[in-house]
């Protein structure tokens, strides 16, 4: 059963993060012995080292004192009578992984965990169906809210094995009403109603707010014929490596994701076997690579080629801010769909991928210069990758070509051109 307890930030910070926290701490206590076999595991995860320190670890030490030793070393605690518990955070969402037996899961601040974090929670709890307690304040409409939150208010009985009980500052009879009200006045009114009223709402600052859920999505039906394939990568070992699959019309005007690679953990070979198996599903003709590996991308090539594959990996450009803005130009015109269900983990990603608000400024930042947060970012850097090295493509142009009037694109005036030439040794083409 999964247990769920939503509250504010403002609440938890003034009393109810202590009972809130006690109630996952009881809870925990209780579970541990539950179970007092010597290999009963149990799991208390946050989604950074500074949460689980600051926030998650110390209340639970409190309460459990005496009833075990904690390790801070290797972040245990070797309950008396048997089990341990296991403290891990998202900062590596495989960290969790090989962890065996558990019988409880408690997840602090689940709002921020990723999409990838969660499955591999999910997939913890699995072999045991151990119940997993989630206490979070509401940050924004991720896979929380969508997968969980929405689908169980919109009909309870559709989730029998989740237990929501979510409350407001204000029903917390020692908390000061004059800071919530000083609070209703002067915050964002989306920020206080997340913050205050524990409402779900989406986050401000977000770095693509015009993405729609139901105009950037679109059915495999919706891939034009005779689409060029491109891919985009971004790579990382601990971070997850991701490598992005799109579809471009003849025409330039459509772009649409149609697949997404997204794993942690992959040696070259591992990655260079993915793609290659991958590049023989979607006739992909160019992969367009994060420039700070270029022996990744040289290794890479010689792994597709030796297996027979005509795609060329080649280093992208890195201009953040462009990218960003080209990709926005993208979506905001609706000419980049994702294929519906083939993208979970841009979808994620695309709802919590935001500028740092004025308050989490280091004192010599200026708000105006800072780029968006860099956490949960990397499909949607592939993405960028692809955007901005493939964004000319989607510009319908007017050639001037006498006795020519139709409207076409550069790269397909480029090739028109090319055959049309004489020999002329002077000309010179590029794609």
């Amino acid at each position: 059963m999964l247990l769920f307890f939503l509250t504010a930030i403002a609440l938890l910070a003034c009393g109810i993060q202590w009972g809130k926290t006690k109630i996952g701490s009881v809870w925990m206590k209780i579970q541990c012995h539950t179970f007092t076999d010597p290999t009963d595991n149990f799991l208390i995860v946050a989604p950074t080292y500074k949460i689980l320190t600051q926030s998650t670890l110390p209340p639970f030490l409190e309460v459990m004192q005496g009833y075990g030793e904690f390790n801070k070393s290797d972040m245990t605690f070797k309950v008396h009578g048997g089990g341990t518990v296991y403290m891990r955070t998202g900062t590596d969402p495989d960290s969790i992984v090989g962890i065996t037996n558990i019988r409880a899961i408690w997840g602090d601040e689940a709002g921020l965990f990723t999409l990838y974090f969660a499955e591999n929670i999910a997939a913890r709890a699995a072999f045991r169906n151990a119940q997993t307690l989630y206490t979070t304040s509401p940050y924004t409409l991720n896979w929380l809210y969508k997968q969980i939150i929405l689908p169980k208010n919109r009909n309870p009985a559709a989730r029998p094995d989740v237990t929501l009980i979510q409350a407001a500052s204000w029903e917390n009879p020692y908390f000061p009403k004059d800071v919530i009200e000083r609070n209703r006045v002067t915050m964002d009114a989306r920020r206080f109603n997340a913050l205050f009223g524990g409402e779900w709402e989406r986050m401000a600052g977000l770095v693509y707010d015009c993405f729609d859920d139901m105009e950037n999505q679109c059915g495999a039906e919706d891939v034009a014929k005779g689409s060029r394939y491109v891919g985009g990568i971004d790579w990382g070992f601990t971070e997850p490596f991701v490598f992005k699959i799109r579809a471009i019309s003849p025409d330039g005007t459509e772009h649409r994701g149609v697949h997404e690679f997204y794993a942690s953990g992959l040696t070259i070979s591992d990655i260079g076997n993915n793609l290659v198996r991958l590049t023989g599903i979607y006739p992909v003709e160019v992969i367009y690579c994060g420039p700070d590996q270029p022996g990744m991308i040289l290794e890479l090539n010689r792994i597709l080629h030796a297996a027979g594959r005509r795609v060329t990996c080649v280093a992208a450009n890195n201009d953040v801010r462009l990218g960003i803005d080209r990709h926005y130009e993208l979506l905001k015109s609706r000419k980049l769909k994702y294929v519906r269900g083939a993208n979970p983990y841009t979808m994620d990603e695309i709802d919590t991928y935001h500028y740092p608000a004025p308050d989490d400024l280091k004192p010599d930042e200026n708000v105006k210069d800072a780029g968006p947060v860099k956490q949960n970012d990397h499909s949607l850097d592939s993405d960028r990758y692809i955007t901005i090295m493939t964004y000319r493509v989607s510009e319908l142009r007017k050639p001037f070509v006498p006795g020519d009037k139709r409207e076409e694109s550069q790269h397909a005036r480029i090739a028109r051109l090319k055959a049309r030439r004489q020999g002329s040794s002077t000309e010179e083409w590029s794609a």
